[in-house]
């Protein structure tokens, strides 16, 4: 039998231990990289209601987005006959929460009205071909974000296929599109720790390109990139109608060649030329998988992707730029820039960084603000007729303490992308207020069933990216509406 006074001992000794635990705590945790909780801390009751509510998020555009899909085709199908194109694709779009919507400087509510008439066209047929570039960070990886949006898109407005992709997929990521390619090309960026200003700045609008290795003396060198349909992929990832193959080849000419399996459909010889080159092939076939050689006797011409689309209808091509902060598209030609921009047809460029500046906190975000705008404006003189959107940084958590908490300066970075977006004359979408706001970013991961981002608290999950560009589709289609309303 345990005495009582032993009891009281324990308890004493236990007192004791947390007291000097807590008197030295701060000390060590100067000395070591051992957190010493207080001991509140101890008995405290962590609750996940701590946390930004997201249900409402998660009950509107969670549970929803399965049905949209027939919801939107059925729409479709009843509005071919309408010749007033007034039809709407989200029933109660202009009474969406207000910060889920895309915002203008005060006066321009118009900023993307030539991309909505580029949508009219296409249903009119007035147009055969539309794209969209979706540039961002690490959070567009694996063709995150975009590839919901091209499928709605294309599910409402025409078109098929995966878009424009690199040569080489190192991450191997996407689940759109299988990917495979031999191992002597060299890539050149024009961000991230890889860009190097000594050699050609005549990227493509991947952001690089990439060439093949010729050996010294030069002799007869052959690459090629494989791409073959994914068993993930959906109906309208899978069906891909033409192949381009976007090029320069200042210093040589070089042979280009198609496969089917073992069969060359196709082969043409590429005279050099310093301006931006196009090749294209009509596939008379279900797309399975193709192979796209180069060959040369001397120089390697400059690749930039190669694009599997569809004849007509709507492209968006996933643009990550794994480090940048948006700020390096100056770094490409002005008129390398327009030819690009013209001969695909890009009609909407959408912008969203932002993470990788968040990292390291500082008081102000001048420099930041004045060195995007300087980039969209660049954008903006070289193709004033394309309408830009900039997403908001999302939000991101760290770890204090054992709680998770949104960095301190996410809404100073929004802020001043907000700022250089109106001052450029672009349209601005909040993610960050629209996936919850402050310390939105735990709720996102511990989301149940099913998390809607990962444990580094920073990007999304598939699920996730899907709930995002339900979000973004939902605030686009209500200016698309508002468009059609007050500026038809």
């Amino acid at each position: 039998m345990i005495k009582p006074i032993k009891i009281f001992l324990l308890l004493i000794y236990i007192g004791i231990f947390l007291g000097t635990l807590a008197a030295v705590g701060q000390y060590l945790e100067t000395l070591t990289s051992i957190k010493i909780p207080k001991i509140t801390q101890l008995f405290e009751n962590r609750k996940e209601d701590k946390y930004a509510d997201i249900s409402k998020i998660q009950n509107e555009f969670e549970k929803n987005k399965s049905t949209n899909h027939t919801n939107e085709t059925s729409k479709n199908k009843k509005n071919e006959d309408n010749s007033d194109n007034s039809f709407v694709y989200v029933p109660d779009s202009l009474k969406i929460n207000p910060k889920l919507r895309i915002q203008f400087p005060e006066g321009k509510e118009d900023l993307l009205e030539n991309f909505f008439e580029a949508l009219d066209n296409l249903k009119k047929n007035k147009d055969t071909m539309v794209r969209v570039l979706h540039f961002g960070d690490s959070q567009l990886e694996g063709d995150r974000i975009t590839a919901y949006m091209r499928e709605k898109f294309q599910t409402s407005f025409g078109g098929s296929g995966v878009g424009l992709l690199t040569i080489v997929d190192k991450l191997a990521t996407k689940g759109t599109i299988l990917q495979s390619t031999k191992s002597n090309w060299l890539q050149s960026v024009m961000y991230g720790y890889k860009y190097n200003p000594n050699v050609s700045n005549f990227y493509g609008v991947l952001g690089d390109y990439y060439k093949m290795y010729v050996p010294n003396p030069p002799a007869w060198t052959k690459s090629s990139v494989t791409y073959t349909k994914s068993p993930l992929g959906t109906p309208y990832q899978q069906k891909v109608e033409k192949i381009r193959v976007y090029y320069r080849n200042p210093n040589a000419p070089f042979e280009i060649s198609l496969n089917i399996g073992e069969k060359e459909i196709t082969k043409q010889k590429i005279e050099k030329s310093s301006n931006l080159g196009v090749f294209y092939h009509e596939l008379s076939e279900p797309f399975e998988k193709i192979n796209v050689s180069f060959g040369t006797s001397s120089q390697s011409p400059e690749i930039y992707g190669v694009a599997l689309d569809s004849k007509v209808g709507i492209m968006f091509d996933n643009i990550p730029l794994r480090g940048s902060s948006g700020v390096e598209f100056s770094r490409i030609p002005k008129k390398h820039w327009q030819q690009q921009l013209k001969t695909m047809n890009v009609k909407c460029m959408i912008m969203q960084f932002g993470v990788n500046i968040v990292p390291n906190p500082l008081p102000d975000y001048q420099f930041y603000e004045d060195e995007f705008y300087t980039q969209l404006k660049y954008l903006k003189s070289i193709a004033p007729e394309v309408s830009i959107l900039v997403i908001g940084v999302s939000d991101m958590s760290r770890n204090i303490n054992g709680e998770y908490q949104s960095y301190p300066n996410i809404e100073k970075i929004r802020n001043a992308q907000k700022n250089a977006a109106f001052k450029a004359g672009c349209a601005f979408w909040d993610l960050y207020e629209a996936m919850g706001g402050k310390n939105s970013m735990p709720a996102w991961v511990f989301a149940k069933p099913e998390a809607l981002a990962t444990k580094d608290f920073t990007h999304f999950t598939a699920k996730g990216a899907g709930v995002v560009s339900e979000m973004l589709y939902k605030a686009l289609m209500t200016e698309y509406d508002a468009y059609h309303k007050f500026f038809n």
